[in-house]
């Protein structure tokens, strides 16, 4: 359990019990009035309305537990007074023998294994944390209840409980082999077990879920997964998941056991796979959770777990694996160079572009980029400014400032060498674009600069099949005058300049670590 989560799914929950049909304030979507004559609407509420958001089920070990409970008012739009003088009860006596409570909050006081925590104002927090450790002779297993009841001066009052259980069950997951030399169009199989090191067997709903970027299709065979893509507009296949639920009842997995996938997954290698990233997890659901996942449902017979036979393969240090599908393909990224009179009078707009000409698409791993611009200027000519924006949708990338032969900086003008990372990755056909804006000196004589695409720190092999076209070379005029006309598309003012920058302190070229950690659509 997150000890730090918030009351909004409580909140959220009220809004919609408040709006939902016959509730006061609620409104009729779809009605035809002239069918039926109008109800009579109910009366609004004369006080708030308690809601207690905690936990319906905790394990518990010898170890402190941490946990939370918090409760809400809502009045459905009435404005009626403001609740005062919350009072919440934390009822234990019913872990005697099980477990211990612990609550560590000046607003509350004990007795026995009961708590009083009270809110004197309306301004203190609605939500108490506390502590649970099982008792050193409970057998795993073992379980009461604790009983939670609020009251409060000018609103309802609201009851809830929480399950206690000693014991934790912990699921560890098997390592999945990486795939290299893959055949594009190959189907390729994805086999998985699951090790329980906790003291108990697994009590709750387990969610598997993998999710994959790079071009890989998971087959849509299994009634209980549901299967998704991604929300990439220029490549929507290649982001996607597979989310598996399993009951309580046919996929418990007794504490020390080894299981299984009745049925391993399997996949297609896209056309455009280079190197395929999969990150998989496994997780016990809370008792209404709704783990969520793709809007496809299998259609064929349920996955299930089943007691595993042989060695394996090995086991992760916890509920997280990965492994990658490198495919025998390529992606030709080449460098393109374009330079034009900037508004600014003496100044140029350069534009820069990684384009990749397929035939696979090229994404980087864990925010690392898979390819990068080396730029470096002529002489006489420095930087003045860059037009990397910080809405998702820009489509200008980041530059880095180039301070050695493996070292860069945060963005600074007035150099000549610079670095741009294309952030996450260029599919096929697509391109990556950098703006910088330049400024030549008096004396500058038309010298070529030269832009080149080497690969990122992601590691990825691009196989790149051309190597002619890495690099470009430009050069620009004698310092141009203002122009009397503005310019048309996306070249920015010098007034709407967004200078781009990292955290203070020199990185390693060889790790470039991008500020905007959300996936940048490519142009």
């Amino acid at each position: 359990m997150n000890p730090k989560r918030t009351v909004f799914g409580a909140v959220l929950a009220a809004v919609v019990l408040a709006l939902a049909p016959g509730a006061p304030g609620a409104v009729a979507v779809g009605h035809d009035a002239s069918a039926a004559p109008s109800p009579t609407p109910s009366p609004l509420p004369t006080q708030a309305h308690a809601t207690i958001n905690a936990e319906e089920q905790i394990n518990v070990g010898p170890g402190a537990q941490p946990a939370i409970v918090d409760w809400m008012f809502w009045d459905g739009g009435a404005q009626v007074p403001v609740p005062t003088n919350d009072s919440l009860v934390i009822d234990a006596r019913d872990l005697a023998g099980i477990a211990s409570v612990t609550v560590d909050d000046p607003r509350c006081t004990g007795d026995g294994r009961v708590f009083r925590c009270v809110n004197k104002g309306a301004s203190q927090s609605r939500s108490v944390e506390f502590a649970l450790r099982a008792d050193a002779d409970a057998a795993p297993g073992a379980g009461g209840t604790i009983r939670y009841t609020l009251t409060a001066d000018r609103a309802t009052g609201a009851t809830a409980r929480a399950e206690v259980v000693v014991g934790i069950p912990k699921l560890d997951v098997g390592k999945v082999p990486d795939v290299t030399h893959a055949r594009i169009g190959s189907r390729i199989t994805v086999p998985l077990r699951l090790r329980n090191t906790g003291d108990l067997a697994t009590d709750r709903r387990i969610m598997l879920r993998w999710e994959s970027e790079g071009g890989l299709v998971f087959d849509r065979k299994f009634s209980n997964c549901a299967y998704g893509e991604g929300d990439e507009p220029l490549e929507p296949g290649a982001r996607t998941s597979v989310t598996c639920v399993f009951p309580v009842s046919s996929g418990s997995v007794p504490a020390g056991g080894t299981v299984e996938l009745s049925s391993p997954l399997t996949v297609t290698v896209g056309e455009r796979v280079l190197t395929a990233v999969t990150d998989y997890e496994v997780r016990l659901l809370e008792p209404r959770e709704q783990p969520g996942g793709g809007s496809h449902q299998g259609t064929g017979p349920a996955l299930t777990l089943i007691r595993a036979s042989g060695g394996g393969g090995g086991f992760e240090h916890g509920a997280e694996g990965r492994f990658t599908v490198a495919a025998d393909n390529s992606a030709d990224l080449a460098a393109g160079a374009t330079t034009k009179p900037a508004r600014r009078a003496g100044e140029w707009l350069l534009d820069i572009n990684a384009v990749n000409h397929g035939p696979a698409s090229a994404y980087g791993i864990d925010d690392k980029s898979v390819a990068v611009v080396d730029v470096v200027l002529p002489k006489g000519v420095v930087v003045s400014g860059t037009a990397h924006m910080e809405e998702e949708d820009g489509p200008y990338g980041p530059c880095l400032l180039r301070v050695g032969s493996t070292t860069t900086a945060p963005f600074k003008t007035g150099h000549r060498h610079y670095v741009c990372s294309v952030p996450f990755g260029v599919a096929a056909g697509k391109s990556q674009l950098f703006e910088l804006w330049v400024k030549p000196a008096k004396g500058y004589d038309g010298a070529k600069g030269r832009a080149t695409v080497r690969p990122g720190p992601a590691g990825i092999p691009l196989h790149d099949p051309d190597a002619s076209n890495d690099s470009v070379t430009f050069a620009f005029g004698a310092p141009a005058a203002r122009p009397a006309a503005a310019p048309s598309g996306d070249s920015p003012t010098a007034a709407g300049r967004t200078l781009f920058a990292v955290a203070a302190g020199a990185v390693l070229f060889g790790a470039v670590v991008l500020v905007v950690r959300r996936r940048r659509r490519t142009r």
